[in-house]
C-alpha cells in the first residue's frame, strides 16, 4: 500500500472522528434544552404561588403609603383646629380628620386582610420554592458538565480539524479548500472510504472509470461524482490464513 493512500486512510479517520464529536456537539442544545424544561416547569409551578403572594405585597405597601398620607393630613388638620376661629371652620377641619382616620381603619383592615392570605399562602411558597432551589441547583451543575464538555468536545474538533488540513497540504491548496467547502456545506464527514466500489459517504456506485483511476490512484485527489466527498480507495481487511483457506476449498 502507498504512502499516500496510507495518509489518506489515516486523514479519513480523523475525519470521522470529527464528525462523531460534531454530532456530540449538536445534541448538547438538546440536552441543555431538556433540562431547563424541568427547571421551567417547576418555575411555573412556583410563579402560581409567587405571583398571588407578590400581588398581596404590593397591595399592603399601597396602602401603607396611603395610611402615611391619611396620617400626615390628621396631623395637619387637628393643628388647622386648633388656629380656627369659627365654629364652621373647625367643623369642617374635624370632618376632613373624621374622613382620614375612617380611611386609615379602613385601609389597616385591608392590610390585615391581606396579610392573611399571605400566611396561607407561605406553606406552600416555602414548599414551592424548596423544591425549585433543589432543581435549580441540580440544573446548573448538569449545565457546567456540558459546557465543560462541549469545550472540550470543541477543543479536539478544532485540533483535529488543524491536523487533516496539514495532511491535505500534501494534496495541495484545492484540497484544503474542498475540504474547508465540504464542512461548512455539512457534508460531513469530508474524507470517506470506497467499498466495493461504493462511496461510504453517499452509498452511491463510482461509475467504473472513476473507481478504476482510484484504484490506480497514488496521492491524487479523488471526489465523489455524486456528494462530492473526498474519497480514497480502502482495501477490505486481510483474513486469517484459515479462514482464506476455508473460503478458497469452499470455492
Amino acid at each position: 500500500m502507498s504512502t499516500a493512500t496510507d495518509r489518506m486512510i489515516a486523514v479519513g479517520e480523523t475525519d470521522a472522528r470529527i464528525f462523531e464529536l460534531n454530532l456530540k456537539l449538536r445534541r448538547i442544545p438538546h440536552r441543555l434544552a431538556d433540562a431547563r424544561r424541568q427547571l421551567e416547569a417547576e418555575e411555573a409551578l412556583l410563579n402560581e404561588v409567587l405571583e398571588p403572594w407578590t400581588k398581596l405585597e404590593t397591595e399592603v405597601r399601597e396602602r401603607d403609603a396611603t395610611i402615611k398620607i391619611a396620617l400626615d393630613s390628621i396631623e395637619k388638620f387637628e393643628e388647622h383646629m386648633k388656629q380656627v376661629t369659627t365654629q364652621k371652620e373647625y367643623m369642617a377641619a374635624r370632618k376632613q380628620v373624621d374622613e382620614a382616620r375612617r380611611l386609615n381603619t379602613r385601609l389597616q383592615d385591608e392590610i390585615l386582610e391581606r396579610r392573611v392570605q399571605q400566611e396561607e399562602l407561605a406553606p406552600r411558597l416555602e414548599e414551592r420554592r424548596g423544591t425549585y432551589d433543589k432543581v435549580l441547583e441540580t440544573y446548573q451543575a448538569e449545565e457546567a458538565v456540558i459546557e465543560s464538555e462541549q469545550a472540550e468536545l470543541e477543543k479536539e474538533v478544532a485540533e483535529l480539524t488543524g491536523r487533516v488540513q496539514e495532511e491535505l497540504k500534501e494534496l495541495g491548496d484545492n484540497a484544503i479548500a474542498l475540504y474547508k467547502r465540504l464542512m461548512k456545506g455539512g457534508r460531513q464527514p469530508a474524507i470517506v472510504p470506497v467499498s466495493a466500489g461504493s462511496c461510504m459517504g453517499c452509498n452511491m456506485a463510482l461509475p467504473p472509470q472513476t473507481y478504476n483511476l482510484l484504484l490506480a490512484a497514488n496521492g491524487q485527489l479523488f471526489t465523489c461524482p455524486t456528494c462530492q466527498r473526498i474519497i480514497y480507495h480502502q482495501p477490505p481487511p486481510e483474513q486469517p490464513a484459515e479462514a482464506a483457506q476455508a473460503d478458497a476449498a469452499a470455492g
